[in-house]
């Protein structure tokens, strides 16, 4: 089966296949792919995994094929206008998209938001309250209580993290080290790995990271080859 993913698959020496960062670091989309199998990836190909996106489409005009002058897509093609707020409570059936308190680390109520599905840690925009004397951050997200808890940029750093459901792409008997992604666009650091059981592991940053939010996906690599990754927690 072949995709049209920016990355590539390569055999490791130990015979594990990994997925490997694809030539146009801008495009490369090996985040997204920590979690197949063995058996998946013995079963996939990555023809775009050593082409930039200009030879993509020179490749593509040769082809006469019409997605040469398609637009480029920078968010979640499937949401139209990129209104996530909206299309998260189409799929809630309104549900979770009710009004609740916005207070700070001390919990004082400083206002009101329509919703917390529309908030993500380390959101600043949409926030909407006036009187703040510096930026301010989503730094918690409670839904049980659907409360939403903002602040300064310096309380959204943490020196470590743990994840859940980690995909072993390599097999360690210990600590290791890494460098590991938090975000898409988040730029990978230096880390400190260590396993807990079968499908946890805690990570150790080198330097602190900001905006770590739960359920996003934080990927291991080494020499630009994914060895592991989870979701946070």
């Amino acid at each position: 089966i072949a995709t049209g993913h920016y990355a590539s698959i390569v055999k490791h020496p130990s015979g594990q296949l990994l997925v490997r960062r694809g030539r146009d670091r801008f495009k490369d989309q090996s985040y997204f792919l920590f979690n197949l199998s063995q058996k998946q990836l013995a079963r996939l190909e990555f023809p775009l995994g050593d082409m930039d996106k200009k030879e993509v489409r020179e490749r593509a005009r040769q082809l006469g094929l019409n997605v040469a002058e398609k637009a480029e897509s920078h968010e979640i093609c499937f949401i139209p206008d990129n209104d996530y707020p909206r299309f998260i409570a189409k799929q809630l059936n309104g549900q979770g998209m009710k009004e609740g308190e916005i207070v700070n680390s001390a919990g004082k109520v400083l206002g009101t938001h329509q919703g917390y599905p529309a908030f993500t840690i380390g959101q600043r925009k949409g926030i909407n309250l006036g009187g703040l004397k510096e930026p301010h951050f989503v730094t918690h997200i409670d839904p049980v209580r659907n409360r939403i808890t903002i602040g300064p940029k310096q309380e959204l750093a943490r020196q470590d993290c743990t994840v859940g459901q980690v995909n072993w792409s390599l097999e360690f008997s210990g600590p290791f080290h890494a460098e590991v992604q938090i975000r898409y666009r988040h730029r990978a650091v230096a880390s400190t790995v260590t396993p807990l059981d079968g499908s946890r592991a805690k990570i150790e940053f080198d330097d602190p990271q900001i905006s770590i939010a739960p359920g996003q996906s934080a990927v291991f690599y080494q020499d630009d080859c994914v060895v592991g990754g989870g979701w946070l927690e």
